[in-house]
């Protein structure tokens, strides 16, 4: 009766290192995709401005004109 109590806490032992494992994968993705949203967010804010900046040139050639 011991031996099935043994090998039950073994079981749950590893099963609790596989849900650790599988929790810290998955906190480095969820890392990695919230870095990679922040530089898409960046990379449109910096889109934006390079339109703004386009249209004020624009604007002013043909103000000049």
């Amino acid at each position: 009766m011991s031996d099935s109590w043994e090998k039950q806490i073994a079981e749950l032992r590893t099963d609790i290192k596989h849900m650790l494992s599988n929790q810290q994968i998955m906190q480095k993705q969820i890392r990695d995709l919230q870095r990679m949203s922040n530089m898409g967010a960046g990379g449109l804010k910096v889109l934006v401005l390079v339109g703004i900046c386009l249209s004020v040139l624009w604007t002013w050639i043909k103000i000049i004109d």
